[in-house]
């Protein structure tokens, strides 16, 4: 029996036949790609009657949708459509990124090869979609909503992120070297460029500005060997409350991590001084910093001391602030950079800069 697939919404006044034509022909390649790839996750026939399409309002760097499938059987199935063409990303992105290949395929295999891995409540990847002579790199996943971390000002929130990203880093310790390799690392070379992009914005900055950053950079250069010592973990790099959804449901996996194209292999520090920077007290960054020491300990059953601990994250919120300063490069380019000045100066106050020669005690490997 043929069946008649039909899209959600109406067509806007306005659109030509050519665009109608292109949206149909898009939704039948959807539904080409869907319908085999869940049938084999669901382990029987499924079948699309209808597509309802959504733009997705919030999207770090590429085009995305909600898409809503109506199955033949009248079951329906939430799914996020991630179009991981360069060429199509928002606008914003385009301002500070390359038109480059090299994230989209970096995300695909971090799907593929780690979390398909671990059960931590990351969404399911249902299928992909990948034909680079025809500009196509889809990704389809399951939709897990849209109720951010970063939107909810309940603290009580915030810190079961801190433990997973204990947990998180716990279990990809276990994975196979094998299955990682394509992951950038936080070496040496990668610590000391860094510093040549914070070095190289100094002139471009105002007096105030160039004053904190100098003496932050002054301290991060003295220590870019002991930072290259620390023990790497798949890190997710940027795990920040933007990235960080809330399922609907509770329990032990009721956060779903998103956007893993900067995975590598890093300190997991790194990832909690993400989580746990901007408005909170220091009470607060405290309590978040002890969930995941505390987390991380119960899973590894590894032992350190809590003030070597919190050296260390000291330090890497120091890095952190100094690589998305390199990033935003002054106030004129985006308002982000004014916020992680202030974050830089905050992070200073709570931990003033010793002299260089003073270094924290050597990363246990």
């Amino acid at each position: 029996m043929r069946r008649s697939i039909q899209g959600g919404g109406h067509a806007r006044r306005g659109t030509s036949a050519s665009q109608r034509k292109s949206k149909v022909s898009t939704m039948r390649m959807m539904v080409e790609t869907l319908e085999p790839a869940l049938s084999q996750l669901r382990g029987h026939a499924v079948r699309i009657r209808r597509v309802e399409r959504d733009v997705c309002n919030y999207t770090s760097s590429f085009q995305a949708e909600h898409l809503r499938l109506a199955l033949e059987d009248g079951s329906r199935i939430p799914v996020f459509f991630k179009d991981l063409n360069p060429e199509h990303q928002i606008e914003p992105a385009k301002k500070v990124r390359t038109i480059d290949l090299g994230p989209s395929y970096h995300e695909l295999h971090v799907y593929r090869e780690i979390l398909s891995q671990i059960n931590l409540g990351t969404p399911q990847l249902y299928a992909v979609r990948w034909e680079p002579d025809r500009g196509i790199y889809w990704l389809f996943l399951e939709d897990v909503g849209d109720s951010r971390l970063r939107d909810s000002r309940n603290y009580e929130r915030w810190v079961p992120a801190a433990r997973w990203a204990a947990r998180f880093h716990a279990a990809t310790l276990r994975l196979p070297k094998s299955q990682l390799s394509f992951l950038r690392e936080y070496d040496g070379p990668h610590y000391r460029a860094c510093a040549e992009k914070v070095r190289a914005i100094l002139p471009e900055l105002e007096a105030q500005d160039r004053s904190l950053v100098s003496r932050a950079l002054e301290r991060y250069t003295s220590l870019i060997d002991w930072y290259a010592s620390l023990r790497r973990t798949v890190i997710h790099g940027q795990f920040f409350g933007k990235n960080i959804m809330l399922r609907s449901r509770s329990g032990e996996n009721m956060l779903a991590v998103i956007d893993w194209e900067t995975a590598a292999l890093g300190p997991g520090g790194y990832d909690l001084v993400s989580v746990s920077s901007g408005r909170w007290t220091r009470e607060q960054r405290q309590a978040m910093w002890r969930a995941y020491f505390d987390q991380y300990e119960a899973e590894t059953r590894v032992s350190r001391s809590w003030e070597d601990f919190c050296q260390e994250i000291r330090e890497l919120e120091l890095y952190q602030a100094l690589e998305w300063l390199a990033w935003w490069r002054n106030r004129s380019v985006s308002h982000n950079f004014g916020k992680w000045v202030k974050e830089l100066g905050r992070i200073i106050n709570d931990n003033p800069i010793a002299e260089p020669e003073v270094q924290p005690r050597r990363a246990i490997r």
